[in-house]
């Protein structure tokens, strides 16, 4: 079990962030899920990484853009992001943007599956 405080937030890619597994760190294993916090305003830096990942929003509203695509998400929906594909999510609203995200490898299977 792990406890989801606010105290377990840290600075990460410009928004606060919690490693739930690995707990150790992410150089621990090959795939992990952290909870992620962007404020009113907030938003991640734009980077790529060699990770496949997927953003599961719990609350809040935002802008996700991936390469050249922009949409608007929000609570009750995932984003599948391809590895090495530039991205960032901004929070426009006035409320915190909570979300789940999960990375892996492609060795452990595509996005598109």
């Amino acid at each position: 079990m792990r406890d989801l405080g606010e105290d377990r937030l840290l600075p990460s890619y410009g928004i606060l962030f919690q490693q739930i597994y690995p707990h150790g760190g992410e150089d621990l294993a090959d795939w992990g899920i952290g909870r992620s916090v962007i404020e009113p305003g907030g938003g991640t830096e734009p980077h790529s990484h060699d990770e496949h990942e997927l953003f599961v929003i719990l609350s809040g509203s935002g802008v996700m853009t991936i390469e050249d695509e922009q949409r608007p998400v929000g609570a009750g929906q995932a984003v599948l992001i391809p590895r090495n594909s530039r991205h960032d999510l901004a929070n426009a609203s006035s409320e915190r943007l909570v979300f789940l995200n999960v990375y892996w490898p492609e060795q452990l299977g595509s996005v598109d599956l």
